[in-house]
């Protein structure tokens, strides 16, 4: 691939980063459950602590990136740094837009609703362009590639492992804290769509989009 090539690669990788960061917090704003579990617990711990989501998210993910290093150690490959990037660029941009922009309240829940599909159609579109790419991926997803292939553990079970142990910490936190449940309809609802959504996105996308 030539040098020009490469640029537009990495340029498009940033912007479906950032788009996928702002879809992801239009989903936090509508508030009636995220599919990104992850989210959920970093919602309740910014409740706790005080520390930000996009913040809990960066750190969440350069851990995973540390989880891969550990696991595959001389065999990872330098091109897997550029997760460092795409987590300090997600993590920032989910910090601007919730707590610097979506600053207005959401009183009806039919306009919560909407939000809420705008941010699964968002987050197909852009996971879906991510992985047609396939320059480089989200450290918690790559983690769970990692393992998966390295240990021989069935990915979609070892997904939905850590997902159904990330809801039951964000339940547990909100029980014991008496926090607003960030695990509700919409976690379920998401779950059952974002998959075949972004199936679907990618079909059509890959008449734009190449390697």
């Amino acid at each position: 691939m030539n040098t020009g090539k490469l640029i537009k690669k990495y340029i498009l990788v940033t912007f479906f980063v950032v788009m996928m960061a702002v879809s992801q917090t239009l989903c936090m704003k509508a508030d009636i459950g995220l599919c990104a579990c992850w989210d959920s617990v970093s919602l309740n711990v910014w409740q706790i602590t005080g520390l930000k989501a996009g913040t809990f998210s960066i750190i969440g993910n350069f851990i995973c990136i540390l989880i891969q290093i550990l696991m595959l150690r001389k065999d990872f490959h330098p091109i897997r740094l550029l997760q460092i990037p795409v987590a300090i660029i997600f993590g920032v941009v989910v910090n601007f837009v919730y707590y610097q922009v979506l600053l207005f309240d959401l009183h009806s829940y039919l306009v919560r609703v909407l939000f809420w599909a705008v941010s699964y159609l968002g987050l197909a579109v852009f996971i879906g362009g991510l992985n047609l790419l396939g320059a480089v991926q989200i450290p918690v997803e790559s983690t769970y590639y990692t393992a998966s292939s390295k240990f021989g553990i069935d990915f979609a079970k070892l997904h939905i492992t850590c997902d159904a142990l990330l809801i039951i910490t964000s339940l547990t936190l909100s029980l014991v804290f008496g926090l607003s449940f960030k695990v509700r309809e919409g976690t379920i609802g998401g779950m059952l769509v974002l998959g075949p959504l972004t199936k679907w996105c990618m079909g059509w996308e890959k008449k734009f989009i190449h390697e």
